[in-house]
């Protein structure tokens, strides 16, 4: 366990989670202490992050007279006001002997800590491609600057002259950074770049001592040294890899197919994929803990405060999955963790304005968590922000502090839970009803595949399971297609292409194109640097969500009153009695803990043009929405009026059964909102009713082959 607090000790002990939310008219803030794990007092201390991607390697340049530095670069903010360090000659300690750098107008320059030795004669444009070659040696230094697609009075590569340089000391290289001086045992970046360089080449005594290939992605944390030399570059903190390069012609798109026009790293003052912090305390779990959602509870007060959340209490969650050989419960709650990592530490209440976009009618309410995150920029972003430089975040991991992954947290858009703490809501469902059950996550059935799914005959999606991998996808498939069920409450499920870094599963990937998303892949980066796949929507892929689970994104919107489902014709038909059975309602769900319905955020319909199969029944739709759901930009073809809820009847939530020939079923919600009424009423409402009577069913069928 790691962490930081200035306080000066910290109680640390383990609990069970049982439910998130606050909300008075729900069951409270639930968590079950675990006696067999003994609580621990340890003192408190403050951990720094230092984010910012660069290249470091070690012994390129030791004994040199003469050193030459090459890099093709394209910047993004030349001119955001302080030095960036393109290639360094670093001594011992990290810190540069001479630099190849961009100075506070965006300028090159040769730069010692004495000051410039020499200046370019006029600035770099911002994503404008130019060759930089210098060369560093006693008696002398010399720039050239060149324009590779140049405008009139352009760099012309004419060379400056400056005063030599001694490099005795000098003994690593650092691209995209100044410095990197190593403090209380963890590197420091200094001086960071923000854009693309290319074919960066460090020349010892003329002669070619690294030549890195940035287009070679076989580890995307270390840069090749194509030379034979050996001296192979560490990448740290997550620079993006398999971006377009100078010679980039367009025809290809895919870095695989002509890896030579892809020689190019995007790196970013704010990339961070690890925060570096050290261990502070070990926590052995018993070997016969139960599966299931739990946490490290950290307190800076002897109590726990009555409410959360609080500055004096944190959880920091994780999932116990079931023993290896253990008898399998017949139910597997799958937590969606691929989207908890895309959502971490998102920041879009701080660019986008969602109450003047006309997309929620109701104030933006941050609270402890969300004011916390917005001091600690440090933090690093989620795959929904902008870099520093306005390039889109593509890469998420979570080693690093995430305060909007936590029990208790009530996102700022509807004043509710949403991810981890709406999945508690299920999970308080399942205790309240007597359900036994086992907790899985994404990260698992990535890693593990269909096996992971083996010998559960329900298995039960959380709340949003936006973010999927082609595994994941793979597994749930050959589930229901055995004989499993599949209970899908939620929505936006299965909708971005995914992909986890083979080599570091921490780090996930996507590149945004096509669907509702906030930033856009530039032309050729539609690639996952991972895995090599296209990214973008699963839909454009072939494999819509409509296919699998019989509904997919269709809408979103945020207002004060989410409407219920109603009932259709087709559920009051005989052979889903079943489903329905104590349930004498027309109406589903008018009443919940998010927005105070069954169907919003986020909704998925039943079309049978984007794959939902001929034998959907469709058990209920919700009742209209307001304008605040606008048609997912997927399916506009035309701009027009009429895309609201009021309007169009493509706005709109499917409560869909979808029977497979070997026994199997899906049952899908196509809500995010709709886990929210689970426990409304102490769990006494046609919400829960329904949910367990389609559970019960489905666990009883005994169809999956085992």
């Amino acid at each position: 366990m790691r962490a930081s607090t200035d306080a000066d000790w910290v109680t640390l002990d383990l609990v069970r989670l049982r439910h998130g939310d606050v909300n008075p008219a729900g069951p409270g803030f639930r968590t079950d202490g675990v006696p067999a794990v003994t609580t621990q007092r340890i003192p408190g201390r403050l951990q720094p992050i230092h984010p910012g991607s660069y290249l470091r390697a070690s012994g390129v340049v030791t004994g040199a007279r003469e050193i030459g530095l090459d890099a093709t670069v394209w910047p993004t903010t030349p001119q955001v006001g302080r030095v960036q360090g393109v290639l360094s000659l670093t001594d011992d300690s990290g810190r540069h002997v001479v630099a190849l750098a961009l100075d506070e107008t965006g300028t090159p320059v040769l730069t010692t800590p004495d000051g410039i030795v020499v200046r370019a004669g006029q600035p770099l444009l911002e994503r404008r491609w130019y060759r930089l070659t210098a060369t560093v040696a006693t008696d002398r230094c010399q720039l050239a600057v060149t324009a590779l697609n140049p405008l009139p009075a352009d760099h012309d590569g004419t060379p400056q002259s400056g005063a030599g340089v001694s490099v005795d000391r000098a003994s690593e290289v650092v691209a995209a950074a100044l410095d990197v001086v190593t403090h209380t045992g963890h590197p420091v970046p200094a001086g960071l770049y923000n854009g693309k360089i290319e074919a960066p080449e460090v020349r010892r005594d003329g002669m070619v001592a690294a030549r890195w290939a940035f287009e070679d992605v076989t580890d995307l944390a270390v840069a090749v040294d194509m030379t034979g030399n050996g001296h192979h570059g560490e990448l740290r903190n997550g620079p993006a890899r398999a971006m377009t390069g100078s010679n980039w012609t367009g025809d290809v798109d895919d870095f695989r197919q002509a890896p030579e026009q892809y020689g190019a790293i995007h790196f970013h003052d704010d990339d961070l994929i690890d925060a570096g912090w050290e261990i502070d305390a070990t926590v052995t779990l018993p070997a016969d803990l139960p599966s299931g959602v739990y946490a490290i509870r950290l307190r800076s007060a002897d109590t726990v405060p009555a409410e959360l959340p609080s500055p004096d209490v944190d959880h920091i969650p994780f999932a116990v999955l079931p023993a290896v050989g253990a008898a399998r419960k017949k139910v597997a709650f799958v937590l969606p963790t691929f989207t908890y990592v895309a959502y971490a530490n998102e920041r879009l209440m701080d660019r986008l304005d969602y109450e003047a976009a006309g997309i929620t009618d109701h104030p933006i309410v941050p609270g402890f968590h969300d004011r916390l995150l917005a001091e600690h920029p440090e933090f690093g972003s989620s795959l929904y922000d902008h870099h520093s430089d306005g390039s889109g975040v593509c890469y998420s991991s979570f080693l690093r502090p995430i305060p909007n992954l936590r029990p208790d947290y009530r996102m700022w858009l509807q004043n509710a839970p949403r991810h981890l703490g709406a999945d508690l809501y299920t999970v308080a469902f399942f205790d309240h009803a007597g359900i036994e059950y086992d907790v899985l996550t994404d990260h698992d059935i990535d890693a593990d595949g269909a096996a992971a799914l083996d010998g559960y005959q329900v298995v039960v999606t959380g709340s949003h399971p936006e973010y999927y991998s082609g595994t994941m996808l793979d597994a749930v498939q050959v589930h229901v297609e055995s004989g499993g069920c599949l209970m899908y409450l939620g929505g936006n499920g299965f909708y971005w292409v995914t992909s986890a870094d083979p080599r570091r599963p921490e780090v996930l990937e996507i590149r945004r194109s096509a669907g509702i998303r906030t930033w856009e892949a530039a032309p050729g980066e539609h690639h996952l640097s991972t895995t090599g796949e296209r990214g973008g929507l699963w839909r454009w892929r072939g494999r819509s969500p409509n296919k699998l689970v019989g509904v997919g994104m269709c809408s979103q919107g945020w207002d004060e009153k989410a409407p219920p489902f109603i009932r259709s014709e087709v559920s009051y038909r005989p052979e889903y009695s079943w489903a329905f059975e104590g349930i004498d309602d027309h109406e589903i769900g008018d009443f919940g803990l998010i927005m105070n319905g069954a169907c919003g955020d986020e909704l998925d319909r039943y079309d049978p043009a984007l794959g939902s199969p001929p034998n959907t029944a469709v058990l209920a739709t919700s009742g209209r929405h307001s304008n605040y759901y606008q048609l997912a930009v997927e399916d506009v073809l035309m701009l027009a009026p009429g895309l609201g809820g009021e309007d169009c009847a493509d706005v709109r939530s499917d409560m869909v059964l979808v029977e497979h020939a070997g026994g199997g079923a899906v049952f899908s919600v196509g809500s995010i909102c709709f886990t929210g009424c689970l426990p409304w009423n102490g769990f006494d409402n046609n919400v829960a009713r329904l949910v367990h009577n389609v559970l019960t069913n489905f666990r009883n069928r005994n169809s999956k082959k085992f």
